[in-house]
């Protein structure tokens, strides 16, 4: 054999030297995704931190999140290191660096809308690090995801529930901060209970909080003293007073955010839901598949369509309400999700 033939010999053994040694590491194409933050959907759990601005346990808005991102930890592999309640927005910024920084984490969820201002700060530092803001503003960076529910819908059907147990058509409804998504919510809540009593009347109080439980018992009771006999607890941790006014005179009432049955078994009619799993999860398939420094899908709004927001179970009030009632409140769902009846103006087409 010439040397010639000898050389070509020794470059085919060490070529397929190479690719067996490639194939046995896992190839190139794995190691360059995992360093841009993916792993594809048998990689590691995703490193992850959640920012609170009330309590974990409040069984409203905060509950909503952990209670989301529980359910989420298996679908989207998540580990979570951290759940940081009662942050202020001050230090909303500072929390988040010591997460990333201390605690490893590369996915940021803040659920608060005062947060915003931080996560913009943060991420803009962390370019390469995930984010998840709750009602953000403006033009969301590749590495932020906004999410919004449109639970104008749930809240339809809540004022239907509310407007069918009432007697003396009064429904009191106690707010914590009148932002315009939750405008938006009462206004169809109004339009639901009037499709069951044309002269329903909605009684509402905006506290100026979302967490201050005294403020909520205390606009309770005086709707209540008003002649309400429903209230609906519309306010975050402040609505957890209004359910402590509920209790206190035996009326029935509607929930929000979270199923708030356990808070009052035989007076809770039902909860309008927030769930965000579905959007947690979409985002990890994008921080996977992209990186994590692509993570971003814009803008993620929950609704009846996606089950992003919905109507829970009745529980006691399941014999109390007539047939026909829960019927109507099914047919006005699936109205609402066709998009035949617009929810906030009661209109039909």
């Amino acid at each position: 054999m010439n040397s010639k033939n000898i050389r070509v010999l020794l470059g085919a053994l060490i070529l397929i030297f190479a690719m067996a040694f490639v194939a046995a590491c896992g190839g190139s194409d794995d190691s360059a995704t995992t360093a841009a933050g993916g792993g594809g959907e048998g990689g590691d759990p995703i490193k992850t931190a959640v920012l609170l601005h009330g309590k974990g346990d409040d069984q409203t808005w905060n509950t909503s999140m952990v209670d989301s991102v529980a359910r989420a930890t298996g679908s989207a592999n998540l580990e979570v290191i951290s759940t940081l309640e009662s942050v202020n927005p001050a230090d909303g910024a500072r929390a988040m660096r010591e997460a990333i920084e201390q605690g490893g984490a590369t996915l940021i969820i803040s659920h608060a809308s005062a947060l915003d201002q931080a996560v913009k700060e943060v991420a803009a530092e962390y370019p390469d690090i995930c984010f998840i803001q709750a009602f953000g503003t403006g033009e969301p960076t590749p590495n932020v995801t906004y999410y919004f529910d449109n639970a104008s819908g749930a809240n339809y059907l809540a004022g239907m529930a509310a407007a069918s147990v009432s007697k003396s058509g009064k429904i009191g409804v106690v707010g914590g901060i009148d932002l315009d998504e939750i405008v938006k919510s009462v206004a169809a809540f109004e339009m639901g209970a009037k499709r069951i009593n044309p002269d329903a009347e909605v009684l509402v109080t905006w506290v100026g909080d979302f967490e201050d439980p005294l403020k909520g018992k205390e606009a309770g009771l005086a709707q209540i003293s008003q002649g309400a006999d429903v209230l609906y607890a519309y306010g975050d941790g402040t609505g957890l007073g209004t359910v402590e006014a509920a209790k206190e005179k035996n009326v029935p009432l509607i929930g929000a955010w979270f199923d708030q049955y356990q808070l009052a078994p035989e007076l809770m009619i039902t909860s309008f839901v927030s769930n965000w799993e579905p959007a947690i999860n979409l985002v990890t398939e994008k921080y996977r598949s992209d990186g994590s420094g692509k993570c971003g899908i814009g803008a993620w709004v929950g609704d009846l369509v996606n089950n992003g927001a919905y109507l829970a179970p009745y529980h006691d009030w399941e014999d109390k309400l007539t047939p026909e009632v829960k019927d109507d409140i099914e047919k006005a769902k699936a109205a609402i999700i066709d998009g035949s009846l617009d929810p906030v103006t009661g209109k039909t087409t």
